[in-house]
């Protein structure tokens, strides 16, 4: 069985799933080289099927979803088409799918949108509709989540045991490509999500949280950029709707800060620890609602009129109401007084709201008797590493598990596996321990294609062949020198862990400011270690006891890691196993010089662009950082000195 998954919106990837494995996962915006690249491609499943080495002719089926209040687009309507086909229901069983749902859609089409889908000569766009025709009466609850205590376990249990309105979360569709039409699903986005988090956990069952930032309020009180779901075997099923801003503010935090946009929130996890929550307000720790309810909105109405603050301008005229009593007229700039006092009060916020969130889970639990330690996140949200570690220190979650591309880009995985085991029935034959990297998945170079880049540049380069990477890369950090790292396989998700990675010493302090130069970035930002995962709780505390994802803060309590530990005594560790490549041998050579498991870790990237994927972009870099080499395959390459830039 051959599903490919697509994410056709921002974070556009293609994802091969066969017989239930993971076998590949692309993001577009790699070889475009415009981060979060926008609508999926026919060239970029074309490679993945080459790569996969498989033909159009084998594939099952396609799964498709996309990002929140956009469409399901392709950059080319003749090549790669979507369409509705009630078609794909029949074939699957029409009792699976919504029909009142379905005949919603063709008449908001019919009435709103006539000209969708595209003609064959533009791009191909179809719209994502996230109706519900049908839901629990439960949801409706006066006080959303925190009416679940008070609800008889009678209204809640079956939640946990009906495919009742797994319907609503699906709609049939068809994919043309090149010509061939192609029965295909599309997954709503907090259920892709939430599959792509659940179906590649260890879990045999366990709740999961999906939430983003989007902005998406609806009229019946809703806000849906955050769900509860609950997997349990091959059954993944909607439980509550997890209606909180923790994702909105954040962004809209990072907006107002002048972080950017979606690289935006990354970069305010890192500001926040300069600050102290000063303005933290605990009325506002609750359901969306409450949030509005605070303030009258005919006061609030000429505040931040833009739709975008819609629900959240009460939390922000309060933090503007605070800020003024304290004495501050304006953020001057990001990193004045008033920024880090407010990333921290975001932050602060941020993790209350899903502290919030993963105690009402807690009662769902109970009410339904089901006793468990286990949880998964998922979601844009999920990459917040303190909240993360919040959770397993604080709350009754001790067993947290987060996929690397818990993002968008990893929409396209988890729409393929809800299909391969939900919507067709497979179970799930096999669980990876939670120990274990699963993010090598992307794009593998081979030694022909190094060779031919090499040999494009070699005028310009010192090259050696044939060298110990462990060894030399391990003596190039000991002796000062930032070194880059291109091995196997990409990542998949936004971390470099040791595949696409830029390394240095982790001792002196000077190389935090070092690396930042190079990677040409704010000087405050700090950087991750990657620490042998058996020698973890000799130099941190805290925390889960793995984290191969870098997605958990811990503590730093080796004094001698200045250039990884962050202003609050924390860093973002990668734990690194033995199946982690060529990483895991330079920090144990390092190890063997130093005395030191640890290196410093961060992407191989230069500002604004996605991580580098192929040989020629590594090369780039090298000449044109101010990198001191790069190990790409057997090769150690350095600029010539006179040919830098």
């Amino acid at each position: 069985m051959l599903i490919v998954g697509l994410q056709c919106g921002h974070d556009a990837a293609v994802s091969v799933i066969q017989d239930g494995r993971v076998v590949l996962h692309l993001e577009r915006e790699r070889s475009t080289r415009e981060r979060h690249a926008n609508s999926i491609s026919a060239e970029l499943i074309d490679d993945a099927l080459r790569r996969c080495g498989v033909s159009a002719a084998d594939i099952d089926y396609f799964a498709l979803c996309t990002t929140q209040s956009m469409g399901y687009a392709s950059t080319d309507g003749a090549t790669l088409r979507f369409d509705y086909d009630w078609t794909t229901a029949e074939k699957l069983g029409a009792e699976r799918f919504s029909a009142a749902g379905f005949k919603r859609i063709h008449e908001i089409i019919q009435t709103s949108v006539p000209r969708l889908p595209n003609s064959d000569d533009g791009p191909s766009l179809c719209l994502n509709m996230e109706i519900q025709t049908e839901t629990p009466d439960v949801w409706r609850a006066p006080g959303g989540m925190s009416a679940i205590a008070d609800l008889p376990a009678d209204a809640i249990r079956p939640l946990f045991g009906t495919d009742r309105y797994e319907r609503e979360y699906v709609l049939p569709m068809r994919v043309t490509y090149h010509g061939r039409p192609y029965p295909a699903v599309a997954v709503m986005h907090q259920l892709s999500h939430a599959a792509a988090a659940f179906y590649q956990s260890p879990f045999d069952a366990a709740p999961v949280f999906a939430h983003d930032n989007a902005s998406i309020f609806h009229q019946d009180g809703g806000y849906r950029a955050g769900m509860v779901f609950y997997g349990e075997g091959r059954h993944l099923r909607p439980v509550w709707r997890a209606s909180i801003v923790a994702g909105l503010l954040y962004s809209r935090m990072a907006d107002l800060l002048g972080l950017g946009g979606m690289a935006g929130p990354g970069k305010l996890m890192g500001l926040s620890a300069y600050g102290t929550p000063e303005f933290f307000d605990p009325r506002f720790i609750g359901d969306a609602l409450a949030l509005q309810e605070i303030y009258d909105p005919e006061q609030l109405k000429h505040y931040r009129p833009d739709a975008r603050w819609d629900g959240i301008r009460g939390w922000f005229a309060a933090l503007h109401g605070q800020a003024t009593k304290a004495g501050y007229t304006k953020i001057e700039d990001t990193f004045s007084d008033l920024g880090k006092q407010s990333a921290a009060t975001v932050q602060k916020t941020f993790e209350e709201l899903v502290a919030y969130t993963v105690a009402r889970i807690g009662d769902l639990l109970d009410k339904a008797q089901i006793s468990t330690t286990a949880l998964c996140f998922s979601g844009g949200c999920a990459l917040n590493c303190p909240t993360n570690t919040l959770t397993v220190e604080t709350s009754r979650f001790t067993d947290l598990f987060i996929p690397p591309s818990c993002d968008d880009g990893g929409l396209s995985t988890g729409a393929a596996l809800y299909v391969y085991h939900h919507m067709l029935g497979f179970e799930r034959e096999t669980v990876t321990p939670i120990d274990r990297n699963i993010a090598y998945l992307g794009r593998e170079v081979s030694p022909g294609e190094i060779v031919s880049a090499l040999e494009a540049e070699q005028d310009d380069l010192v090259i050696e062949d044939r060298v110990d990477t462990a060894l030399r890369c391990a003596e190039d950090l000991a002796a000062g020198r930032i070194v880059a790292l291109f091995d196997g396989r990409a990542e998949s998700g936004p971390r470099a862990l040791g595949h696409r990675s830029l390394l240095a010493d982790p001792r002196p302090r000077r190389n935090w400011d070092r690396v930042n130069e190079v990677k040409r970035r704010e000087w405050w930002r700090p950087f991750a270690p990657a620490c042998l995962s058996e020698r973890l709780r000799d130099h941190f505390d805290g925390g889960p006891e793995h984290s191969p994802h870098m997605l958990f803060n811990y503590q730093v309590t080796d004094k001698r890691l200045e250039a990884i530990t962050h202003v609050d005594g924390s860093a973002r560790v990668q734990t690194v196993g033995r199946e982690t490549g060529k990483i895991r041998g330079v920090i144990e050579a390092f190890d063997r010089l130093t005395g030191l498991p640890v290196v410093l870790n961060t992407s191989l990237n230069g500002p604004g662009e996605p991580i580098l994927d192929t040989p020629e972009n590594a090369l780039t870099f090298i000449r044109s950082s101010g990198a001191d080499a790069l190990y790409i395959g057997d090769y150690r390459v350095t600029p010539k000195p006179d040919r830098r830039g």
